[in-house]
């Protein structure tokens, strides 16, 4: 008997230790969307703080091997180049015996064969921005340079040759007379140099000789970018959803808040100072009344409280980034409008018609949250292509050459009866100002994936194309 019950003994507890250790890996291996989304409306004292640093990302990177041998990464898994970048990016702003000139054409273009890593950002951001998230003084020289910035050159050629350029598209200012420490960028550009990476050209290199255009496009792409399959962030049809939601934007009791089920299926919440409205398809806004005060308004604290409004309404979405910077006016009061996305697999989520779909947009007037929309798609798997490669942009540009330059004739009524064909074909290749890679969400009814698109950018107006078939997805936004 005695050996009966050993034998049951350690068989239940055999039991309970492999209970235990499948509920672990089952907790390890829960995504942190889903686990958030399941306490999502529990109480809890505990909110993490964002940083404005922890919103400015960029779209990009240019990496430059020497010569004319460039590689361009639009995300970056493996090296940390960004936040490498920003620890040099403090000691500059922070620097007190800086070098600061404007380059000249010629510089820029012998600067172009030299080691470098660009940074590029989808906007221009305001470069007090910068000097804040660094901890600069706000009378920095940078700052009376430029007042925006799109793009931050390191280059490290040499110790003697290091420098760093700072550009808003159409002025680079050179910062030089300080010890940069490049070390650590240095051996990753090393490291990406011998294995495989995606080339870039100029599109003078590539599409025509014979005019200058500095823009970088790849002519073939190394990786496929997956399609995304999504669900809708906020579940319209789960009252206990609702109910938290809204708890989160009203100070009191809901008993008290008068609601109101529209026959689109969108609910509303309303009270004398605030109105919060839940559209069936997962978008959020919500409106609040703010006092007059011409004397307010402050960028830096108009931002931060952005930042922190989000941090306790919802929280953010993981890889949010600033997209882009408004200055607004409402009633006599000035204020600013700050558009947050964020990126899925390592890319920016974009829609077609509705730029406000995917995205956080936040409306502040004397430095208060006047509006906030949010409508955000969480990823729940993902399926790569594996029998079909994904066309460059180079490849995308030269299947759809005519229609983009159609557009390019309408957009800018020109009058093809009074211009040579070669001239149109030469002012056309000039403007092709950018080719960036994104997650795109076609709001097709019923549509539960999204799929990588080439974002094409021709004098002012953006242009989305299937990664896949070149297919155009619109018929260009302005910018």
């Amino acid at each position: 008997m005695k050996i009966k019950e050993r034998i049951k003994s350690f068989l239940l507890a055999f039991l309970v230790f492999t209970t235990i250790y499948l509920v672990q890996q089952l907790w390890v291996e829960f995504p942190d969307e889903l686990l958030s989304s399941l306490a999502f409306g529990q109480e809890t004292d505990y909110v993490e703080e964002s940083v404005i640093s922890d919103f400015i990302q960029p779209e990009k990177y240019i990496i430059g091997f020497g010569g004319n041998n460039r590689g361009i990464m639009y995300y970056d898994e493996d090296h940390d180049l960004w936040n490498k970048g920003k620890e040099i990016l403090k000691t500059v702003f922070q620097s007190k015996s800086l070098k600061i000139e404007e380059m000249t054409n010629e510089e820029i273009e012998e600067s172009r064969k030299k080691r470098f890593i660009g940074y590029y950002f989808s906007n221009d951001i305001y470069t007090f921005v910068f000097s804040k998230i660094f901890d600069a003084d706000a009378s920095s020289p940078i700052n009376e340079s430029i007042k925006k910035v799109n793009s931050i050159y390191m280059y490290m050629d040499s110790l003697r040759d290091s420098f760093i350029v700072i550009s808003d598209g159409n002025s680079f200012i050179k910062i030089s007379g300080d010890k940069f420490r490049f070390e650590v960028i240095k051996s990753d550009i090393d490291i990406i140099s011998k294995g495989v990476f995606t080339r870039a050209y100029t599109v003078t290199d590539l599409i025509d000789p014979d005019i200058k255009n500095d823009t970088y496009i790849p002519l073939e792409v190394k990786f496929n970018s997956p399609q995304i399959h999504v669900q809708e962030e906020i579940d319209v049809s789960n009252e206990l959803v609702e109910k938290s939601i809204a708890s989160l934007f009203f100070n009191r009791d809901l008993a008290y808040i008068r609601r109101i089920e529209e026959s689109d299926g969108s609910i509303i919440y309303i009270d004398s100072q605030k109105t919060l409205k839940i559209h069936e398809n997962g978008t959020l806004e919500f409106f609040k009344s703010v006092d007059a005060n011409p004397e307010a308004g402050n960028l830096i604290m108009s931002l931060n409280n952005a930042i922190d409004f989000v941090d306790t309404h919802m929280g953010w979405p993981k890889d949010a980034y600033l997209y882009k910077v408004d200055e607004i006016e409402f009633e006599n009061n000035k204020g600013f409008r700050f558009t947050f996305r964020y990126k899925l697999k390592g890319l920016p989520v974009i829609s077609g018609e509705q730029a406000a779909k995917n995205s956080i947009e936040l409306e502040l007037v004397n430095n208060l949250v006047k509006s906030y929309r949010r409508h955000i798609l969480e990823e729940f798997g993902s399926v790569t292509p594996k029998y079909k490669n994904m066309l460059s942009a180079y490849d995308v540009i030269n299947e759809n050459y005519g229609d983009l330059k159609a557009k390019y004739i309408k957009n800018n009524n020109i009058n093809v009866d009074t211009i040579l064909t070669e001239e149109l074909d030469i002012q056309f290749k000039s403007v092709i100002e950018n080719a960036s890679l994104a997650i795109f969400d076609s709001s097709v009814e019923g549509s539960q994936y999204l799929k990588p698109v080439w974002i094409i950018d021709v004098a002012g107006y953006s242009y989305i194309f299937d990664a896949y078939d070149g297919y155009g997805e619109n018929g260009g936004n302005p910018r």
